[in-house]
């Protein structure tokens, strides 16, 4: 049966009064990567609402969990973000360290996280925003379920169709051709005009000889902001995929716009040293040294970057506002 997604704002937020009666009639299971939730004090939905406790955020979601007794205040902590929510306080705030530096920023709920029957319970749908997850809403059997990252775990592209179990027993590496291939499945195709641009250039001349499909792909990919003009006309598509091709491409996948353009900033990033920077303070890579760039990527640590990718949560946007998303919200929008 097909899941729908709730709004992770509204749907999911904690719920301003829960009475004691109301416990007894929630019947609703929480999953994290398929695996079940198992509390001592009870998951609550309350008029479209969940309420988790917090030790089940510690148990199941891996994260450094405080309590301040004094404050009475819940700091829930993983990698570089932390979420400070303080029981009858409707103001969290959500720090976030980048390059070294401390960046606070206000979160407001829609009512204030509390303790009921002496158990901390918090809203789920903050810690889903500050922490990157994926909850989709069985309504038919009453179940949340949460998608996070999970080294190894490649589920998720092969439900998406990204790629098959075909594609894990192919070679060692991965073609140039292979994975914009691949990458190209993350986004629909724009309408049969917009491949008139690959003849109205005067950039490709020594990529004339490649078929169709692969001028559609080519250009399908520059309409997405992942591929410059430049970048097309320098391609070999018959190579090894190298680290830095991987890494500048999920970069960009992973962008975000600025003022009224609709060009990602990241595009902009030419340097190696810029493009592992960058992938290092978004965790898709563990250094950022540079020495493997020009080496080929395997296919096994390609795909697992793509899985990777595909949890992170960025801004788009521009003079019209800015909102968060990920490419495993975009996919799910378009399977459901």
């Amino acid at each position: 049966m097909k899941k729908r997604i709730i709004s992770l704002l509204s749907a999911l937020a904690l719920t301003a009064q829960i009475v004691p009666c109301a416990l007894a009639d929630n019947d609703v299971k929480v999953y994290v990567n398929d695996t079940e939730m198992i509390t001592d004090a009870p998951i609550i939905i309350e008029n479209n609402r969940t309420l988790v406790p917090v030790r089940a955020i510690l148990e199941y979601l891996d994260y450094n969990v405080d309590w301040d007794g004094a404050t009475q205040k819940v700091t829930i902590a993983k990698d570089e973000t932390t979420l400070n929510l303080i029981i009858g306080d409707t103001q969290a705030t959500r720090d976030i360290i980048y390059k070294g530096n401390t960046h606070s920023y206000k979160n407001p709920l829609e009512v204030a996280p509390q303790i009921i029957n002496d158990s901390t319970y918090i809203p789920l749908s903050d810690v889903a925003n500050a922490f990157r997850l994926n909850i989709t809403w069985d309504g038919d059997n009453r179940e949340v379920h949460i998608t996070q990252y999970k080294k190894g775990d490649l589920t998720p592209l092969i439900e998406f169709g990204i790629i098959s179990d075909d594609d894990l027993n192919k070679g060692e590496y991965i073609t140039t051709q292979e994975a914009l291939n691949t990458i190209q499945k993350f986004y629909t195709m724009p309408s049969e005009s917009y491949f008139n641009r690959w003849y109205s250039s005067d950039k490709f001349e020594s990529l004339n000889n490649i078929d169709d499909s692969s001028k559609k792909l080519l250009i399908h990919l520059h309409s997405r902001n992942l591929l410059t003009l430049d970048d097309i006309a320098e391609l070999k598509l018959e190579d090894n995929l190298t680290n830095l091709q991987a890494l500048t491409y999920t970069i960009r996948m992973t962008g975000s716009t600025y003022d009224c353009s609709s060009q990602i900033k990241e595009i902009r990033l030419s340097e190696p040293s810029d493009i592992y920077s960058t992938a290092y303070e978004r965790n898709f890579i563990d250094s950022e040294d540079t020495a493997n760039a020009q080496s080929p990527i395997s296919r096994a640590n390609f795909y697992e970057l793509l899985n990777k990718i595909l949890f992170f949560n960025y801004s788009r946007g521009g003079g019209a506002g800015i909102y968060t998303t990920s490419l495993y919200k975009t996919l799910q929008k378009q399977v459901s």
